[in-house]
């Protein structure tokens, strides 16, 4: 008997669906790259309960006739491309034919389309793959669809979408990258009647700063270098205003978002000793290249792009990026054939002469109060390390005898005995503890510190709060501060005193009590780039996320050298731990050298 059968159309659809169709915001992609091939001039989104109620997008391009309003729903059906060559010339968004088969096998569709030179237009309602009623209808020119009752079909598709907001912050990431590289286009977005965006016909830049909610465009260099394989344009930002935030990092090739490791890592080594290591700049890059340069069609999201000449690109991107820093900066660069054009003292005065300024010398380990009762606090020097075996504060038998009884115990019922501790170089430590060697990474055990207590604080709300004496503003991204709002509460259980300000701004009130003054405005920031990096990563509620990005950001340095009594310090909070010998991501806090171990290795 026969076991192989062909699928459906209406299955095949619903499986194909799933490439094309992830959540709703992969609808909005869809429809509105279909209204800019379509040569729209003004697109309406309108949104209820994040998509998965409604999704309705309203343009005025040039509409259908009748039997393309009904040919269109067939999968593989387009009107980009037409043999296999046209790949390597395309100038449209879609190419493929597949996505308004998806979206109509696993939703309730409808749509009005009508052509400028027709009469009537063509009303069309469809059902998981059906065609239930076509007729003509009475409307504008252009083209309107609404898809509801998304995953109607697919339970468990549906039991996957996140919440409103979430969602909601995806669609609003797709319509950023939409309507950023088409500014001769109105766009407008509302959810739930209210008004998100409405971006009136405007330059580049004014786009870029109404979608972003940047008030000052001032901070934009200017970017334009044209060669005859690839044109650069487009803006970056100062190295001052970089961020903590990785949000605001944008490249288009002919119009269309695209993600790339390779030119952002140009575009970052531009920026070299202009910005700290943890810092990214903020750029929004338009790249124009010949379509047969590049392959599309890598993927059904179309945001991978092949070049056939990758090194170029690297090169071009990177050169573009340094020129509008340099012209900014006026900066020497290394890469200039003549290393003396921005030399310093060219414009110091005709004297040749340089007068040498004499540094005094300072003996910084004088101490006019030090007594010989304070050398037993020294660390230990490399050439003792038998002392890591004694405990220089145990000076009584009453003591000692108490730490022996300790180690007669179980490791389980031991109590934290920390000996003196060595401080090595990186950012280790060595130190015995009941009668184990044990090396532990600072930084790493640090962490694990604070995310315990981090977790406390949210769960019992018991966090100290230190009140600003002028309070700060921090201003967002949409998508940034779409985001505050869905973990505010969680925010204020941290310790931060943190309340809406509108125009995509932040008040900050307050702030946990052991933040370093200063740093509030980046704390904040690299709290919401961290629990955006690692909500999808980490299995668990996200307030131990945001536990986890506080501790990650408050956690010391490896470069830090700390004192002798810190470090003993911090060995006793880590051994207070519930879990002291991994961090959070799992990996190792120490590692732990018995007698046995070390004789075995010896042997």
């Amino acid at each position: 008997m026969d076991c192989i059968k062909l699928l459906p159309d209406n299955i095949a659809n619903q499986i194909a669906a799933g490439e094309v169709v992830q959540r709703p915001a992969s609808v909005i992609k869809e429809l509105l790259e279909n209204a800019l091939d379509a040569k729209a001039t003004q697109i309406k989104v309108l949104i209820k309960e994040g998509g998965t109620s409604l999704i309705q997008i309203i343009d005025n391009g040039v509409g259908m006739s009748i039997t393309d309003a009904r040919m269109c729903w067939e999968r593989h059906a387009t009107s980009k491309i037409s043999q296999a060559d046209d790949l390597f010339r395309l100038k449209s968004f879609g190419f493929r034919g597949e996505a308004l088969a998806s979206i109509a096998a696993i939703a309730h569709v409808e749509m009005k389309t009508k052509r400028k030179e027709d009469e009537v237009g063509t009303f069309i309602r469809i059902e998981g793959s059906k065609v239930i009623d076509q007729s003509p209808v009475a409307t504008v020119n252009g083209t309107q669809f609404s898809i509801k009752n998304l995953f109607y079909n697919v339970p468990a598709r549906r039991n996957f979408l996140k919440s409103v907001p979430v969602e909601m912050r995806h669609i609003i990431d797709e319509f950023v990258r939409v309507a950023m590289p088409h500014p001769e286009v109105a766009f407008s977005l509302y959810h739930n009647d209210k008004e998100v965006f409405v971006l009136n016909i405007a330059k580049p830049e004014q786009r870029i700063a109404d979608l972003l909610g940047k008030k000052n465009s001032d901070d934009f260099l200017t970017v334009d270098e044209t060669h005859e394989y690839l044109n650069v344009k487009g803006f970056v930002g100062k190295p001052e205003i970089a961020k903590k935030t990785r949000g605001e990092q944008f490249i288009f090739v002919n119009q269309r978002f695209i993600k790339d490791a390779y030119i952002n890592h140009a575009i970052v080594n531009a920026y070299d000793q202009l910005i700290a290591k943890d810092q990214f700049p903020f750029y929004v890059l338009f790249l124009s290249i010949d379509p047969a340069h590049i392959d599309v069609n890598i993927h059904p999201t179309k945001t991978e792009i092949k070049f056939d000449e990758e090194r170029m690109v690297y090169t071009l991107v990177k050169s573009a990026i340094k020129k509008a820093l340099g012209q900014y900066t006026a900066m020497p660069d290394l890469e200039f054939a003549n290393p003396h054009i921005f030399s310093p003292l060219r414009d110091l005065g005709t004297s040749k002469t340089h007068h040498i300024v004499p540094e005094p010398k300072i003996d910084k380990g004088y101490n006019p109060f030090k007594s010989d009762t304070q050398e037993r606090w020294k660390p230990i020097q490399s050439q003792q390390w038998h002392q890591l075996f004694e405990n220089p504060y145990i000076k009584d038998n009453t003591h000692q005898e108490a730490l022996n009884a300790q180690k007669s115990l179980p490791i389980e019922h031991q109590a934290t005995v920390i000996s003196d501790c060595l401080i090595l170089p990186n950012g280790f430590l060595v130190a015995v503890k009941n009668a184990q060697l044990i090396i532990v990474d600072q930084r790493a055990a640090h962490e694990r510190i604070l995310f315990e207590k981090y977790c406390q604080n949210i769960l019992y709300r018991s966090a100290a709060v230190q009140q600003l004496l002028f309070p700060r503003t921090i201003e967002l991204s949409h998508q940034d501060y779409v985001l505050a709002h869905e973990i505010m509460e969680d925010i204020k259980d941290l310790g931060f005193d943190v309340a809406d300000f509108g125009n995509n701004c932040l008040i900050i009130n307050g702030v946990p009590a052991e933040t370093l003054k200063g740093s509030e405005k980046e704390l904040l920031e690299s709290l919401i780039e961290s629990f955006k990096n690692n909500s999808t990563n980490i299995v668990g509620d996200k307030r131990q996320v945001l536990a986890l990005a506080m501790a990650q950001n408050e956690a010391i340095y490896r470069t830090k050298t700390l004192e002798n009594e810190q470090a003993i310090d911090l060995l006793v909070q880590l051994f207070k731990c519930e879990t002291p010998a991994t961090r959070p991501n799992g990996k190792p806090v120490y590692i732990e050298l018995g007698q046995q171990k070390i004789t075995d290795f010896f042997n």
